[in-house]
């Protein structure tokens, strides 16, 4: 095994919280397969890069 992996992971003595069930609507956007759903997860991308650029924090200079 990869010594730089095992002195990172502590040889596997690291545990790891499991992942929480999504909210349902959220398992739909992904899951869905009608045409919202589609919609939601050919744009995806493109809202996240919106999202990502709407909370960029600004303080304006005095």
């Amino acid at each position: 095994m990869d010594d730089h992996f095992e002195a990172y992971y502590k040889k596997g003595n690291i545990v790891l919280p499991l992942i929480r069930k999504p909210p349902l609507y959220l398992s739909y956007l992904f899951m869905g397969n009608n045409s919202l759903y589609r919609a939601f997860r050919t744009n995806i991308r493109v809202y996240n890069y919106t999202f990502a650029f709407i909370l960029v924090k600004y303080k304006k200079d005095i």
